[in-house]
């Protein structure tokens, strides 16, 4: 995966700044379908936005492994909200 540097990281930070929460993880955490419908977004907009649980342990697990995953990388994390980009192929 291309890490993502400067100009570019802060210009895809502001958009994703103002944009809503697209998925939110629930208590079952990263199944199968959640993931699914991660990727369907992005591939559709190579941006996501998702909503976390309290717990930061928890926080730090499902960042990890939702990175891995769908090979995404973390932009930003404010509170319970975290951002992934993942370049277009």
């Amino acid at each position: 995966m291309v890490e993502i540097k400067g100009k570019e990281k802060r210009n895809i930070r502001g958009v994703l700044k103002t944009r809503p929460i697209d998925l939110r993880v629930g208590k079952r955490g990263l199944t199968h379908e959640f993931i699914r419908e991660c990727e369907k977004v992005l591939n559709k907009e190579s941006m996501i936005k998702l909503g976390l649980p309290a717990d930061k342990e928890v926080q730090k697990k499902i960042i990890e492994q939702f990175s891995s995953e769908v090979s995404a990388q973390c932009i930003a994390k404010v509170g319970k909200t975290v951002a992934f980009y993942q370049p277009p192929e």
